[in-house]
């Protein structure tokens, strides 16, 4: 609400007519006889959520909380007023404030249509109570207004809590996209590729929280939300990247064929490791050797072959291209899987992080090969995503599962 205030320049004593006093008490009159019966302590709680929306300062609700506890729970019910009569001095004292200050505040809360003064033939501040507790008679500051508004304070309080919720989960999911993109555009750089697609992935995330922080601003919910609903989007376009120009059949971090496979982990694969992805006599040579996965709780240890793996989850062969696959060939491989099965970009960029090449490709044939037998309760995606989760706490064993499929096989041969 906002009225122009016309200066009363007679020296009465009293305190000045306004059109918003006067609007006040109208509202208050009005809304009065419909008012329902509110609970004291819960305006305490309305307040708190409403503040921000009504442009109330932390000081001034201060003040009005500790006028709030000089009323009892009946003065909101029936036909009661809640009418408080400390002076400014004892106002101050509470709030360890000047008097200036605390007719600061009570100046805010008035313009906010939050209370309105009750004021005596003398100018001060008194009242009475009948045996019963109910006020005979007071003069004071009248918090009759949060009463005839306490709906209005709700509603706001409630559509704030809303927002707050919203932008919460706005700004995870925003950073959780931002983070999967920074990683596509890593990779992407460690493994020599170019192209505006890349860019293009960025400026999408951008754009879209220059508009969740526009949203923020004006606390709009509706243009919040439609800023949230490109965020599906963006991460398909991130996958449908990723797998286009990153594990393209004809092409990888060198566009030669024979390149090995990269990806930016936390801990790097051993030297060892990568130089036995290198070698040419991979194809030719079934040798086992210990994938690169994650340190087993049990500490137990797993060595395998491509051409075994294969072998063992059948649900991951029809990926597999070659007849003596690589270890490269199994990496692309569980990467077009991965679609199939619903895993979302993020858990995979996730689990490529967490578990390496080798580790994310074994998670996957897991996942594909227990959902084949259906020994999923949920949907894989929810599957493999426990999976991570686990490994995140340092709790997946990886060995322990390929040696339990291992033996599974070799019981049924």
């Amino acid at each position: 609400m906002s009225y122009t205030q016309t200066a009363f320049t007679g020296r009465t004593g009293a305190r000045p007519i306004s059109a918003l006093t006067r609007l006040i008490e109208r509202e208050v009159a009005t809304r009065l006889e419909s008012a329902c019966d509110i609970d004291r302590n819960e305006l305490y709680r309305v307040l708190d959520g409403a503040k921000t929306a009504i442009g109330l300062s932390a000081s001034a609700l201060e003040t009005l909380k500790h006028l709030i506890g000089y009323t009892r729970p009946n003065d909101y019910k029936g036909a009661a007023r809640p009418i408080a009569w400390p002076s400014n001095y004892t106002l101050a004292e509470l709030g360890g404030v000047t008097e200036s200050a605390i007719k600061a505040r009570l100046r805010q809360l008035r313009n906010l249509a939050l209370i309105t003064m009750r004021d005596a033939a003398h100018g001060r501040r008194r009242g009475q109570r009948g045996a019963s507790g109910e006020i005979v008679s007071a003069y004071g500051i009248d918090l009759t207004p949060l009463r005839a508004r306490f709906d209005e304070l709700k509603a706001a309080a409630e559509a704030h809590s809303a927002f707050s919720r919203l932008d919460k989960l706005g700004r995870q999911e925003i950073a959780r996209v931002r983070r999967m993109v920074s990683q596509a555009l890593a990779q992407a750089a460690d493994m020599r590729l170019t192209g505006p697609h890349w860019i293009m992935l960025q400026e999408a995330i951008e754009t879209v929280a220059q508009q969740a922080a526009m949203a923020r601003s004006s606390r709009d919910a509706a243009l919040y939300e439609r800023a949230l609903a490109d965020l599906p989007e963006i991460e398909d376009q991130v996958g449908q990247t990723i797998d286009r120009f990153m594990f393209h059949d004809e092409s990888n971090a060198s566009g030669s064929k024979s390149s090995p496979f990269i990806h930016i982990q936390t801990n790097p694969c051993h030297d060892s490791v990568t130089a036995l992805r290198e070698r040419s006599s991979d194809r030719d040579s079934p040798a086992p050797i210990e994938p690169d996965l994650p340190v087993s709780p049990s500490n137990s240890t797993f060595k395998t072959s491509p051409i075994e793996l294969v072998e063992m989850f059948p649900s991951t062969a029809m990926y597999v291209e070659r007849p003596r696959p690589s270890w490269i060939d199994l990496h692309r491989a569980t990467a077009r899987l991965r679609n199939d099965l619903g895993i979302r970009t993020g858990t995979w960029v996730d689990a490529l992080d967490k578990l390496g090449a080798d580790g994310a490709a074994v998670a996957i044939m897991i996942t594909a090969e227990r959902s084949a037998r259906h020994e999923i309760r949920l949907t894989p995606g929810a599957y493999f995503a426990g999976m991570v989760t686990r490994a995140q706490r340092g709790e997946l064993d990886l060995s322990k599962s390929l040696w339990g499929f291992r033996t599974e096989r070799a019981a049924l041969q």
